[in-house]
């Protein structure tokens, strides 16, 4: 019998922002921990608050008697530890923050700032009987700012975001300051039927999930089941699981201790499909390798679910890629794909730019296109830097709707 305790620790420090000012604080100090016991082909799983307790041992082992089918078993004999984030005292953070709220209402007046703030301190662990022992921490600032023109009739008209490993209030104000003085200035939309979007692969998130999950392409239940090894993207398009250092609050493990070589691993790969994600429980019934995707609350067994996703860069950096073309950076918002494969989106918010400059704000339009075309004829590639939200953007032209 093999005995394993997945154990989460979360310290949070939430400010809630009314009127541009912090209006409330919110601590969190949460150690959650999950029992799991292997045995005959089978687990056993029960969780608490807190530390684990010799009953709730016992209810792991109880639980066995479900027979919930676990004949991979667990990771063993392995042993690494990560700890990336920084500290800080609520002190500091309230009083950083609401310096930077103090900025924003004297040089954007015609603005009013609302939503949260948050600092997080999170740490997991996965241990066994078995000589396996995992420990990654990670802290991060992460800003959600909802900003509305005075005058204006929406509940919110743009949004100040992104998260850091430690409070750079001036790399935040810089992004804030071009956005809002963009935003000051209502331009038109381009007269064009496609342009260059600025964007990340989460926008076609309702696609991977179900176009690259690893029963549905071997079950031939995938768009994409038939493509497996064939180039279906631009030679320039690579989507990763990356449980990389890169990647905020995103441990180098995933719910059942499955680590990936160098942390990365490409589903497609310089365009072509070469694998789907996959858990455990799909690696064994298909007998492909696992990609770190188990995932799950800490007293579950582990379900298949698509995490830390990321387009790699290539090469260039975003002007370097857009060489002097205009393009647009926008907040697309229910966004959907058919099961043709093709993507729609509304966009609401949305602003012009064009060599390092955000011009001005642009009207509402919707985008869309094939998802092959996208990321194949129409794909530019993927920045080096991270101009926007502490991120790399994906850019591909895609057909404008007035």
């Amino acid at each position: 019998m093999t005995k394993e305790l997945y154990t989460t620790t979360r310290r949070e420090v939430s400010l809630s922002i009314n009127d541009g000012r912090v209006d409330s604080l919110r601590r969190k100090n949460i150690t959650k921990s999950g029992c799991r016991v292997y045995h005959n082909g089978f687990i056993g799983v029960a969780g608490t608050l807190g530390n684990e307790t010799p009953d709730i041992w016992a209810q792991a082992e109880a639980n066995l008697s479900r027979e919930i089918p676990c004949p991979w078993g667990p990771e063993t004999g392995k042993v690494r530890t990560e700890r990336y984030g920084q500290q800080m005292s609520t002190e500091e953070f309230l009083s950083k923050t609401e310096h930077l709220l103090e900025t924003l209402r004297q040089d954007f007046p015609q603005f009013t700032f609302s939503n949260k703030a948050n600092w997080t301190d999170l740490e997991i662990s996965l241990r066994n009987s078995e000589g396996l022992n995992y420990t990654w921490q990670d802290a991060a600032v992460q800003l959600s700012i909802l900003v509305r023109a005075k005058d204006s009739l929406n509940i919110f008209d743009t949004a100040i975001e992104g998260g850091l490993r430690e409070f750079d209030e001036a790399h935040f104000l810089a992004e804030a300051r071009r956005m809002l003085e963009a935003h000051l200035n209502p331009i038109a939309l381009p007269d064009v039927e496609k342009m260059a979007i600025l964007t990340s692969p989460y926008l076609f998130s309702p696609a991977w999930n179900e176009t690259l999950n690893g029963q549905k392409l071997a079950r031939g239940a995938s768009l994409l089941a038939d493509c497996m090894g064939k180039p279906m993207f631009s030679p320039h398009f690579s989507l990763c699981i990356d449980r990389t250092k890169e990647q905020l609050l995103s441990p180098f493990f995933d719910h059942e201790g499955t680590t990936l070589e160098g942390d990365s691993i490409n589903l497609i790969d310089h365009g072509v499909l070469v694998r789907g994600y996959a858990d455990k429980k799909c690696a064994w019934e298909h007998h492909v390798n696992p990609t770190s995707s188990g995932a799950g609350n800490y007293d579950d067994v582990a379900t298949l679910s698509l995490q830390s996703l990321a387009a790699k860069p290539t090469g260039k950096t975003l002007d370097e890629i857009l060489d002097g073309r205009p393009a647009i950076y926008c907040m697309p918002s229910g966004g959907d794909i058919t099961p043709d494969g093709s993507f729609a989106s509304p966009v609401q918010t949305a602003y012009l730019y064009q060599n390092g400059i955000l011009l001005g704000r642009l009207p509402e339009f919707s985008i869309r296109g094939k998802l092959t075309d996208i990321l194949g004829m129409d794909y530019l590639g993927c920045s080096t830097d991270r101009p926007f939200d502490n991120e790399h953007q994906m850019v591909a032209n895609m057909t404008i709707v007035k």
